[in-house]
C-alpha cells in the first residue's frame, strides 16, 4: 500500500546525475589507484575470471559506475533545463588552469613582447 506508493514516488524523483562533484572524482581516483578496475570479477581462488564471480571491491565498483554515469551526464544536452548536470565534472582543475591563461595579467606579458617584436618600442 502506502510503502509501495512512497517507493514509487522516490524512484521518480531520483536523479542519476546527482552527486557528480569533486568528492566523487577523488573517491573514484583513489579506488582506481588501489584496485584498477574494481568491478572485475574474481573467481573463488581470487583470480580474474571472465565469468560471474566476486567483484574486486563492491564499494569502489559502485563509485566507478557512478563516475562513468557522471561522465555520460556531463555530455547530456540540457537545453531546456530538463536535467541537473555538472558540465564541469572531472575537469574543474583543467578549466581553472585554462581560465588563468585568459586573465589580463596573463596577456600583459605576451602583449608587451609582441609589441616590442613588432617595433612598437615598449
Amino acid at each position: 500500500g502506502v510503502a509501495a506508493i512512497a517507493g514509487t514516488a522516490l524512484a521518480l524523483k531520483q536523479d542519476p546525475c546527482a552527486g557528480c562533484d569533486e568528492g566523487l572524482a577523488l573517491a573514484y581516483q583513489m579506488c582506481a589507484r588501489e584496485h584498477g578496475d574494481p568491478c572485475t570479477e574474481l573467481n573463488g581462488a581470487g583470480i580474474l575470471s571472465s565469468g560471474p564471480g566476486t567483484k574486486k571491491d563492491v564499494g569502489c565498483c559502485m563509485k566507478k559506475e557512478k563516475h562513468d554515469r557522471c561522465l555520460q551526464c556531463k555530455s547530456m544536452d540540457c537545453e531546456f533545463k530538463t536535467c541537473n548536470v555538472n558540465k564541469q565534472y572531472y575537469s574543474e582543475r583543467t578549466l581553472v588552469m585554462e581560465a588563468k591563461t585568459k586573465t589580463k595579467e596573463a596577456y600583459e606579458s605576451h602583449d608587451a613582447k609582441a609589441m616590442k617584436a613588432a617595433g612598437w618600442g615598449l
